[in-house]
């Protein structure tokens, strides 16, 4: 009887000890967690287990069973819970019966484990706090810097992230800690961060409303990247960020460790904006020609309904990038976007872009050495209660057969907003020439969009601050390639040096060895080491001239779709060009006529410059004049004297491309006359390498268009036409 007995014990203990191994591994796979409060639910079973043998070694020894007495074997359970075991009681009946060895030895382990358990589960968060920061670090996690809103937010929603709490008080650690936060408590200072922070690669993020001293983060880090390497991105605007480079950030860029971004929720915004919702994707096809040219009798609008700080910076990417062409008896024109303004506070309708466009541009441009840039937009500005019968007869006259038009609401708050597109759809009616964006902070995360509709909300809190907006994103890496690829960049390394070098590959082959060469972490690092010491005005060119691909490619019939792991199928490149008409290509551009011609590359690379135009003048640059432009000659490395003539001067901020596409041609025939003296001959341009040269003004437009197919699907993405 007593072998059955201690069989029966075993299982049980077997039994036992899988139940608090299994349920400790769902634990840690689904919160993460080896401790908690429930561990100590684990002494109720072991308790009984060890009580029971007592029990059963009672009864071999033939000790007298009552109620006294087996009221008293608890107290020799709780001792055996303190690692004490009842030898004289037990050894009789392990003596006779070997198995029950195995019994008590079990027991009083896992007597030993709950009891630990159950301890280290009343200071379990912190434990598990310390282990999960540990392994954070080790893994070269996102540092956010300071306790706040959006900190903690950051942190919840994104894997291998810690929250870097300098001034957090022990109270709020707890509180933190019982948010499942991860929490490093480090002084703001050198010495006790280098301590944590001893394997570098961190990517360190600041939000404004963190409240840290930028000028104090930036001094302490650039001390610490004399070690390792730091990335940090702090939220702050792009006038922010120029003033926080020329005050703190040349001294910390010297350091080749050291690399500082800045990133503006409302720019995230309007960055996601123009990407998921350009207006060329909505467009009807009837209103282009066959080269993507929009018909003369077309009219294209955008409503901005509120003008805070959303549609403030809404307006400033949809007038840079919502550029388009028009045939004009043979040759392209511009077809700007008619941009209407409607806000009743008289002080959100004054601000730098409206007078640059409106008043600035014609000022600025009255007096240039080359043709004037064609203007970015039109633009009304109306002071109007939107409620009043006056503006909704003007929102309907903007939608017709021949008029399609983007209404973008974004007033006080998202019932506001969501009761005035509605209101916006009710007028309209059925008319499918129109679209409502309306701004949705959406803070209970509901499905807002789940069907067609012409209603659609845009610009979720959740969705604006994630890592694949702030650090690095898809777009903004491609931009950074491009810079790598086709800048000129001094001394490159030999990896990059022979692949820019070599003229027999295609564009695709190209981006896949460029793939390859940037898999390796200190080829990365270098990419964006290059891309960190561009002026600002060079990334933004490059990075909205990244922006800019689904706005082209929609307007071309397709889009990009990031390739899941159900591998979606796009088009191959040969069908992508049957819709992009280049006879330059096939020739390797080196007729000059090409150029002027109106196929359908002629039109995109039309509303590149157009484009690039709205940027620079956006960013308040103006057209450089022949004066200031001066031939100089150097040495190249061997030895060969190299004429120049530089038409840019960023301190100054002057470009003399700013000008209309046509006058490109001039600034071009210009240059070539003050460095060769003599005058441009079209005719002998395919042999003429100097006029091959300058004539890149042109050329370089074309051959990225070239690139497109090749540069989307090397970053993951398929081509698809359009639904």
């Amino acid at each position: 009887m007593y072998l059955a007995f201690g069989i029966i014990f075993l299982l049980i203990a077997a039994v036992i000890t899988g139940f608090i191994v299994v349920t400790t591994v769902c634990s840690i796979r689904g919160k993460g967690e080896a401790l908690n409060k429930k561990n100590m639910l684990y002494l109720a079973p072991v308790f009984l287990l060890i009580y029971f043998l007592y029990v059963t070694a009672t009864a071999y020894n033939g000790k007298k069973f009552d109620f006294f007495y087996c009221f008293s074997l608890i107290n020799s359970v709780l001792d055996a819970l303190k690692f004490k075991s009842a030898s004289e009681l037990i050894t009789p009946l392990c003596e006779k019966y070997p198995i029950f060895y195995a019994d008590f030895v079990i027991a009083y382990l896992l007597g030993t484990v709950t009891v630990i358990l159950s301890i280290a589960s009343f200071f379990s968060r912190r434990i598990n706090n310390y282990f999960c920061v540990k392994n954070a670090l080790r893994n070269k996690c996102d540092i956010v810097v300071g306790d706040s809103v959006n900190s903690v937010n950051y942190v919840k929603r994104t894997k291998n992230s810690l929250l870097l709490g300098v001034n957090v008080t022990s109270q709020r650690y707890v509180d933190l800690i019982k948010q499942g936060v991860p929490v490093l408590r480090v002084p703001l200072e050198t010495k006790p961060l280098a301590g944590k922070l001893k394997k570098g690669g961190y990517e360190l993020i600041v939000f404004r409303d963190g409240k840290i001293a930028y000028s104090k983060i930036i001094e302490t880090f650039t001390e610490l990247s004399r070690t390792f390497g730091i990335k940090i991105h702090l939220e702050a605007a792009q006038q922010e960020m120029k003033i926080l480079k020329e005050k703190f950030i040349t001294k910390a860029d010297k350091n080749s460790n050291l690399y500082i971004s800045g990133f503006s929720k409302y720019e995230l915004m309007a960055r996601k904006f123009v990407t998921e919702y350009p207006i060329t994707k909505y467009i009807p096809r009837s209103f282009y020609n066959g080269n993507f040219t929009v018909k003369s009798d077309k009219q294209i609008n955008v409503v901005f309904i509120g003008f805070g700080k959303v549609n403030y910076q809404l307006f400033r990417m949809c007038a840079m990038q919502f550029q388009f062409a028009r045939e004009d008896g043979g040759r392209l024109a511009s077809k700007p976007v008619k941009y209407y303004v409607y806000d009743n506070k008289e002080e959100s309708l004054h601000n730098e872009f409206f007078s640059r466009i409106l008043y600035e541009f014609d000022e600025e441009f009255a007096d240039c050495d080359f043709p004037k840039p064609e203007k970015i937009c039109d633009l009304e500005i109306c002071r109007a209660d939107i409620n009043s019968v006056e503006a909704k007869k003007n929102f309907r006259s903007l939608v017709s057969e021949n008029s399609f038009t983007y209404f973008i609401v974004s007033l006080d708050d998202d019932l506001q907003d969501a009761s005035y597109a509605q209101t916006v759809k009710r007028v309209l009616g059925d008319d499918e020439n129109y679209r409502v964006f309306v701004r949705a902070k959406n803070d209970n995360g509901e499905n807002l969009n789940d069907g067609e509709d012409r209603v659609i909300y845009f610009g979720e809190d959740k969705k604006l601050y994630t890592r694949e907006n702030i650090i690095n994103d898809d777009l903004c890496e491609l931009a950074q390639r491009i810079n790598l690829l086709y800048n000129k960049i001094s001394n490159p390394p030999e990896w990059l040096k022979s692949l820019k070098s070599r003229k027999d590959l295609t564009a695709k082959m190209q981006g896949d060895i460029l793939g390859a060469s940037l898999a390796e972490p200190k080829n990365k690092e270098y990419m964006i080491k290059k891309w960190s010491t561009l002026p600002y005005i060079e990334q933004a060119s490059n990075l909205y001239h990244a922006l800019n691909l689904p706005f082209k490619l929609n307007l071309m019939g397709f889009e990009m779709v990031k390739k899941t792991e159900t591998d979606v199928r796009g088009i191959t490149e040969e069908e992508f060009f049957e819709y992009y008409e280049n006879s330059g290509k096939t020739t390797g551009y080196s007729d000059y006529s090409f150029f002027f011609k109106t196929q359908s590359s002629n039109v995109l690379a039309y509303i590149e410059h157009s484009r690039w135009n709205a940027l620079y003048i956006l960013y308040d640059y103006k057209q450089m004049k022949k004066e200031d432009m001066e031939v100089t000659e150097d040495t190249d490395g061997d030895g060969n004297i190299v004429t120049s003539m530089s038409h840019k001067d960023s301190a100054r901020k002057r470009h003399a491309c700013i000008t209309s596409y046509y006058g490109l041609n001039e600034l071009i025939s210009y240059k070539y006359g003050c460095m060769y003296g003599e005058e441009l001959d079209e005719t002998k341009y395919k042999n003429n390498v100097k006029l091959q040269e300058l004539a890149k003004i042109y050329a370089y437009d074309y051959m990225d268009l070239d690139r497109i197919y090749s540069e989307i699907t090397a970053m993951g993405y398929v081509i698809k036409h359009i639904k």
